[in-house]
This record gives C-alpha cells, sequence and structure tokens, in this order.
C-alpha cells in the first residue's frame, strides 16, 4: 500500500529539508507536523529490496526528507536477537536508505535525529502547545512572564516502523532502544487481528505520564485518536479495522542555560499496517 506524496520542493541555503518542512508546516493554520518513516512495501517477501523513506507532512501526505548523516543519530533495521544494522543510503538523497528483507519475521526501523531550531509567535505557540496536550508548558510560560513572548525551540526526531514478516515477533515493538522519547507496543500488531493495540511511552528510560497519544489512521487521516498516558507511561487504543496506523507523541524539556532557545522539543512516531480483522 502507497501513501499520498506531494512533489518535494527546494529549500532555502542554511535550512535543513525537516527544518524548512516543519516551518512551513507551523506557519499554517493548523498545527499537524508529522515526521514518519515511510517503506515502499510494508510486509516484504524475502530478498525483496525496500526503500526507507522520512517524511514531513500531515495526515499522511507529506514531503520526502532527505538523508543528512551529520543530524542523524540513528537510523538502523532491528531483526529478532540480532545486532542492529546500519540502513544503507546516500548523504543528501531521498529515499533516506534501502534494505533487503529476509522475509522471515517482523523487523523494525528505528530513526533518531535533530530537526533544527523553530520560533513562533506566542499565540501560534500557544495553539500548537495545546494540539499536542502540553499544556503545562502553557502554564510555565505565564508563571515565568513569557505568556507573550515567541515560542522559540530546538526539535528532535524520533521514529520507528514495524516491518511485517511471515513470523510475528510479538517482542520486538515493546523492547527499548533508548531514544529520549520512545513509543512502544506490546505484541505485534503486524499480525494481530485484535482490535486493541496496548503500550507505553517512555521519556528518557522512564514511564512518561499525561502525554497525549495521537493515533492516525491512513484510511480517516482526519478524525484521529487521542489518548493520555497513565501513571506508568501506558496507553490502549482502539484499533478497529486494519491498514496503516501512526502513532505519535510530542514531549518538551527547558533548554539548556547556554541554549538560545527556550524549549527542546522531542517528536515520537511508530507506523505499522495492521492486517484485516
Amino acid at each position: 500500500m502507497r501513501l499520498r506524496q506531494r512533489k518535494t520542493g527546494c529549500w532555502p541555503a542554511g535550512w535543513s529539508a525537516p527544518a524548512y518542512a516543519l516551518a512551513l508546516l507551523l506557519a499554517g493554520p493548523v498545527f499537524a507536523h508529522d515526521f514518519w518513516i515511510e517503506p515502499s512495501r510494508f510486509t516484504p517477501g524475502a530478498g525483496i529490496a525496500v526503500a526507507i523513506d522520512l517524511k514531513v507532512g500531515e495526515e499522511f501526505v507529506g514531503d520526502s526528507v532527505p538523508r543528512r548523516t551529520r543530524t542523524t543519530d540513528r537510523f538502523e533495521l532491528y531483526a529478532g536477537d540480532d545486532a542492529p544494522q546500519p540502513i544503507s543510503g546516500a548523504d543528501g538523497l531521498s529515499p533516506a536508505g534501502t534494505i533487503v528483507a529476509d522475509g522471515g519475521r517482523t523487523m523494525l526501523i528505528a530513526y533518531s535525529g535533530a530537526g533544527g531550531t523553530v520560533t513562533l509567535p506566542a499565540d501560534r505557540f500557544s495553539s500548537y502547545l495545546e494540539s499536542h496536550g502540553l499544556e503545562w508548558v502553557i502554564r510555565e510560560r505565564a508563571t515565568r512572564s513569557e505568556a507573550k513572548e515567541p515560542g522559540r525551540e530546538n526539535f528532535y526526531r524520533h521514529a520507528k516502523i514495524l516491518l511485517g514478516g511471515a513470523v510475528a515477533d510479538p517482542s520486538l515493538g515493546s523492547k527499548a532502544l533508548g531514544q529520549t522519547l520512545e513509543i512502544l507496543v506490546d505484541g505485534d500488531p503486524t499480525q494481530d487481528r485484535a482490535p486493541l493495540v496496548t503500550g507505553r511511552v517512555l521519556w528518557h528510560g522512564h514511564p512518561l505520564v499525561g502525554g497525549l497519544l495521537i493515533a492516525r489512521a491512513s484510511a480517516d487521516p482526519r478524525h484521529p485518536q487521542n489518548v493520555r498516558t497513565d501513571t506508568q507511561g501506558r496507553f490502549s487504543l482502539t484499533v478497529d479495522h486494519g491498514g496503516i496506523w501512526l502513532l505519535q507523541i510530542v514531549w518538551m524539556e527547558r533548554a539548556g542555560w547556554f541554549s538560545s532557545e527556550d524549549w527542546q522539543s522531542h517528536w515520537s512516531s511508530l507506523t505499522f499496517e495492521k492486517p484485516q480483522n
């Protein structure tokens, strides 16, 4: 199954592709700016080459983000108990990488990297925070007398995708990889037909309490499910039909003393194709 795609444009000198794409999206009336991994095949057979694309967009319509080695901390393939393998690809090109599937078991690809910096007017920054359940940041800005100041942040990206195989791997999606903000799922949603997906979210390796997890189906991207993580960082979603699903969450922390920005945001996503019930 292939998702819709925008024609990729050019970005100004000095901007990274993801930073420019995010800035364009944030400038619009809707503050949806998803980042996800999109493969050429979600369930590849043995020996099939799979293009691995990094995407920035909204509601499953996105621009390809070229590979940027100097801003990438992790871009790896995980399968079973094997050591993670780096995703091969050429710097500056998209799709960002290619793998050859073994077809025998579920595989996972993980990406982490720096995105860039963004500054928003105060009203837009507050709207963006509200849309991702970060009301506590709004309150802290008010406490610091920053409510009318522009919002300045560094943003970082963490994305995963599960690729289906002939045999399920129920432990792969629940294995913590050490991403700063990380979505874990129980079982293997690429094989499980039950209409429930459960899991947890980790922040710096610990359960994230009160984070807003957004689940979006490619078949109905304009009507996402929103759930809050509980005191153990856990969540439960009703996934009542098959197809491609994107789970995403955003969390923030105050930037360091010497940073020119006020906040550091981390964006995490997990994509998978669930079989039809």
